[in-house]
């Protein structure tokens, strides 16, 4: 195992672009898997990522150190899709090809994990998607199998569903309050309230990943190419835009915890941020030298992790939106004038 860490030089700062935007760059790069990177994400309270991968492994790093902490986790037999770690920041839940689930504890000690997982059946092809419900009690699944899953954490009791939803489920999003679960499909997104079990929409719109917005009043789906937003209660579109090209498709999204941005992943070997209020790119793409697959964003919005075809994990400083400049420069200003003042 080998980590390289980049780290800005006092001597050699990073460039400034317009309105003082500061280029996004590569903090780590993180080595120890011997396939593709195919997920990561952060293990909330803690300065842990956890990666999953074809080479049947998570792998948990440290973010003060750039080191792997302990030995990979592993528990599956088949390629690890995806992964997902619960808001409390105790859980992690791992997804894989062959249909199995499985769920590692964190230890409180933040370093440690506990490495016999708990194993989740019930779906029989490739689990596409896991997220944790925002109380950590339930996680959901969506499956090649054309079916989503609500599982009870504790007990591996699937509490609602499975859902047959006539193609491949591809995602899974819960909305912020908890009561409502999206998921998006080969043919449809659909909406389900979690309380009474009832469908409450269905938009004819294939949906590669769907994501609710922190307000719960929108939902953000990728296809191929394009992005589209929509009306979380009736469908509507409010916005649809393409990201990426037919040959080099999309393949992850994520929406930043503040709710300001979101950022995608794909084919074409790059990460590229989209302002949620105006829909414009923010910055330029961040550019890999391999297909990108998972991406996340850390808590307090600044970094983001990706994972990569290249077998490697990176952790990236995040470029500011129009408005999150607007402030750093009104901010700067204030200082300037108090330091002003006799």
């Amino acid at each position: 195992m080998a980590v390289t860490t980049h780290k800005t030089s006092a001597k050699a700062p990073a460039q400034s672009t317009r309105k003082g935007q500061l280029v996004p760059h590569v903090k780590m790069t993180l080595k120890g898997h011997e396939k593709a990177v195919n997920d990561v994400a952060f293990i909330h309270g803690t300065r842990l990522v956890v990666s999953g991968s074809d080479d049947k492994s998570l792998r948990v790093w440290d973010l003060d150190t750039g080191k792997q902490v302990g030995e990979p986790l592993l528990g599956h037999d088949a390629e690890v899709w995806i992964i997902a770690a619960s808001p409390d920041g105790r859980w992690i839940v791992s997804g894989a090809d062959n249909g199995s689930i499985l769920v590692w504890e964190v230890a409180t000690n933040e370093a440690e994990l506990k490495r016999v997982p708990v194993s989740f059946k019930g779906h029989h092809d490739r689990v596409y998607d896991v997220v944790f419900a925002p109380d950590s009690k339930t996680f959901a699944s969506a499956s090649s199998d054309e079916t989503v899953c609500v599982w009870k954490r504790e007990t591996g009791e699937i509490v609602f569903g499975p859902l047959k939803v006539g193609s491949w489920a591809n995602s899974v999003s819960y909305s912020p309050d908890g009561t409502k679960l999206a998921a998006g499909t080969h043919k449809h997104i659909i909406v389900w309230d979690l309380k009474t079990g009832k469908e409450l929409l269905k938009i004819e719109q294939r949906a590669w990943r769907v994501a609710f917005t922190p307000d719960g009043l929108r939902l953000v789906s990728g296809n191929r190419k394009d992005i589209r937003i929509s009306d979380a209660t009736t469908g509507d579109i409010i916005k649809q835009f393409d990201v990426h090209t037919d040959d080099d498709p999309f393949q992850s999204l994520v929406i930043a915890p503040n709710g300001i941005k979101f950022a995608t992943t794909s084919y074409d070997m790059t990460t590229r941020f989209f302002d949620l209020t105006t829909f414009e790119q923010i910055g330029e793409p961040l550019e890999h030298p391999d297909d990108v697959w998972g991406v996340a964003f850390s808590e307090d919005n600044q970094v983001i992790a990706t994972g990569c075809r290249d077998k490697l994990v990176r952790t990236w400083t995040v470029p500011l939106s129009d408005s999150e400049l607007q402030q750093v420069s009104k901010s700067s200003r204030r200082v300037i004038l108090h330091a002003d003042l006799p």
